[in-house]
């Protein structure tokens, strides 16, 4: 794997990781091309605990869409999910974007060796697919 594919996979697993840890979120919503392929290899369960991040083939994590943006250091993420049931899916986007933001940061410092540089500028695009 080079440099590039291992970068971003380590802001997906931050990106996935950060949206599930947040209170309200019940699982991230695969991709349709992932729901026919059947890559996907986990999911919330029946009782409501959040799995580990959906990891499926091809380096791409379910529910997470991550890309480089116009400038030096920007990346754009798509992060689809479902929320439970008496959450505010506004309330749970909101907790959702800046935790999000903070993981994919620290992830990329971490990547670049770099600790209290410029920050990168992420972008974080919530969308709630489902209530369950």
């Amino acid at each position: 794997m080079n440099g590039d594919a291992e970068l971003r996979g380590a802001v997906l697993r931050a990106a996935a990781g950060a949206a599930k840890d947040t209170p309200g979120v019940a699982f991230l919503r695969p991709g349709f091309g992932e729901l026919l392929r059947g890559t996907v290899t986990g999911r919330a369960s029946r009782t409501g605990s959040a799995a580990a991040p959906s990891v499926v083939r091809n380096g791409r994590v379910a529910g997470v869409r991550a890309e480089h943006g116009p400038g030096p250091g920007e990346w754009r993420l798509r992060v689809h999910l479902a929320v439970r049931r008496g959450h505010r899916a506004l309330d749970v986007t909101r907790a959702v974007r800046p935790r999000v933001v903070a993981a994919v940061r620290e992830a990329l410092g971490h990547a670049s060796g770099e600790e209290g540089g410029g920050a990168p500028t992420v972008t974080v695009t919530v969308t709630v697919t489902d209530i369950t």
